[in-house]
């Protein structure tokens, strides 16, 4: 089971934009936890902005404080902060724990994302591991469980695995929702802040490819396409790294 620890917090909102995934075995406590430990913190950088929910109620509000959210999809961010590849595995180790900062949109929109996204329900996140292929193509090599996240929303809560994660140099750390995910930052974020999907290239803004096309890597051992990038936005979320030796 998983226990959650959190301190709650109101965070401004933004317009909804569909870009886009923790259970049995893990315990969310807070990031003292993780801190007790000598961990390399994947997606660490010198400023962080905030998720973007919930809208502003103003009738003046600008479009980019609109509400937004991951939805069913695996992403990584390839560029934060003017950091290149903030998620790649450097040295060889195993992923402990993860983190990620999660709004809180109004009920109105926590209802939409659950309707809209073909019925997905709650929000969830897990930590997916990823090796590209020398094609291009993403493997998919492991994966920690599926949590629900809906008690944590407007808090940003570590998860710590009770199974941790070995990964080799090189690697991919990713963030994968199975519904949606209110982690997503549009405004504040830099021009040069810069995340990739595993959606198939063509299928990228359209609403009807948002909604019901999107779908997260989920087959441990499969491959998949990331074609889309999304510019000027932030998957808000890090992976604590115990290297190896």
């Amino acid at each position: 089971m998983a226990t959650i620890r959190t301190s709650h917090r109101l965070v401004p909102l933004v317009a909804v934009v569909f870009a886009t995934s923790l259970l049995a075995g893990l315990a969310l406590a807070d990031r003292g936890a993780a801190a007790k430990v000598k961990a390399t913190v994947l997606g660490q950088t010198a400023t962080t902005p905030r998720p973007t929910c919930p809208t502003p109620q103003a009738p003046d509000a600008a479009a980019e404080k609109s509400c937004q959210a991951m939805g069913r999809v695996t992403g990584f961010q390839i560029s934060a902060d003017g950091t290149r590849n903030p998620f790649k595995v450097r040295r060889p180790g195993t992923i402990v724990a993860w983190s990620v900062d999660v709004s809180r949109p109004s009920k109105e929109e926590q209802d939409f994302f659950e309707t809209a996204l073909s019925k997905s329900g709650p929000p969830t996140a897990r930590l997916s591991v990823l090796k590209r292929k020398e094609d291009g193509p993403y493997k998919l090599v492991k994966q920690s469980p599926v949590v629900q996240m809906h008690s944590s929303l407007g808090s940003r809560p570590v998860v710590t695995l009770a199974d941790p994660l070995r990964v080799r140099k090189g690697m991919i750390v990713a963030l994968t929702t199975t519904s949606w995910l209110s982690n997503l930052a549009d405004f504040g974020a830099s021009d040069s802040d810069v995340w990739r999907a595993s959606r198939e290239e063509g299928q990228c803004t359209q609403e009807e490819d948002l909604l019901n096309r999107s779908r997260p890597q989920q087959k441990v051992g499969g491959t998949r396409s990331y074609g889309c990038t999304y510019e000027g936005a932030r998957l808000l979320y890090w992976a604590y790294l115990v290297p190896k030796g």
